[in-house]
């Protein structure tokens, strides 16, 4: 495996491991407050959190350079498209998870992204090697393990996760497009502004009745904003300009293992072997997926 691909895919882990331990603050903030008042304002602090990050870290350009123009230009509609995909799966996310309070089956759901995002890649001829196949095969079997308690039934609340879960496969697919060639923190801050809008709009016409008690949720507000989305989303965007869509979303599955083991932390209570062998297929499925370049080769392209 190549370097650059390595850092990457560790970036897109860390990434994970932040949205699996906040997973607690979303749940919390949703005991509070409705899901697009949550998004409004988690977004609003992402925001506002990047855009000092973006003037500090930014190098100088010559802006009047094609190049910079081109860069601009890519930035900007790749933040547009990723901030209304980012809008609309976390509202069916956090509308999921108000509606159905069963968080392993949430969790679950949410994360199939994994089986659909190859799947939207072979429309636009992403070739993934035989093993990554064999890795989205078998990781949704380790999700199930993981996070589904009881047997597996459908009902409104799963139909809105799946939609989330679609949707976050097509937010992957435009961030594997847009990022190799955008800035990646200024992006990540204009898709906050854009669902953070769109989130405020919502807010305004369907829980008005919750302005007021934003503040009651501060806590689970600033860590979700400036950890779950200003880091997080942002690392997201920086590592996959160096790994393929499914790889990436295979990585961040990795989600659902961090908030099994945040959770058994904070709850200081172990793991049932059920949901430990979970995590030990979603690992080899991880694994598997980030194989050398020399076992993944041409001819096993399918």
């Amino acid at each position: 495996m190549k370097m650059k691909s390595f850092g990457a895919n560790l970036i897109l882990i860390l990434a994970a491991f932040i949205w699996g331990s906040a997973f607690v603050a979303q749940n919390s903030a949703g005991d509070i407050l409705g899901a697009f008042s949550i998004n409004f304002a988690r977004n609003v602090v992402g925001s506002a959190v990047l855009i000092p990050v973006y003037f500090f870290f930014s190098r100088k350009e010559d802006k009047k350079t094609p190049e910079y123009k081109l860069k601009m230009k890519n930035t900007f509609i790749g933040g547009l498209f990723c901030g209304l995909a980012l809008f609309a799966a976390s509202a069916f996310q956090q509308l999921g998870i108000n509606i159905g309070k069963d968080e392993g089956k949430a969790g679950f759901i949410t994360v199939m992204y994994v089986v659909i995002v190859p799947l939207i890649g072979l429309i636009f001829k992403k070739r993934v090697s035989a093993l990554t196949w064999l890795a989205v095969a078998i990781a949704p079997v380790g999700l199930y393990f993981l996070c589904i308690e009881k047997g597996f039934s459908l009902a409104y609340a799963d139909i809105l996760l799946l939609i989330c879960a679609f949707i976050f496969s097509i937010h992957i697919s435009v961030i594997d497009h847009f990022s190799p060639k955008a800035d990646g923190v200024l992006m990540s801050c204009v898709q906050f502004f854009v669902a953070g809008v769109l989130s405020l709009v919502c807010m305004l016409v369907f829980e008005a009745e919750y302005i007021r008690v934003i503040p009651s949720a501060w806590i689970e507000i600033l860590y979700l904003g400036i950890m779950s989305s200003g880091v997080a989303y942002t690392l997201q965007i920086i590592g996959q300009k160096n790994t393929n869509p499914t790889v990436a979303s295979i990585l961040l599955s990795l989600e659902s293992v961090f908030a099994m083991i945040c959770g058994a932390i904070f709850s200081q209570t172990m793991p049932d072997s059920k949901k430990i062998l979970g995590a030990v297929i979603i690992f080899a499925a991880v694994i598997l997926a980030q194989m050398p370049a020399k076992v993944q080769s041409a001819k096993c392209k399918v």
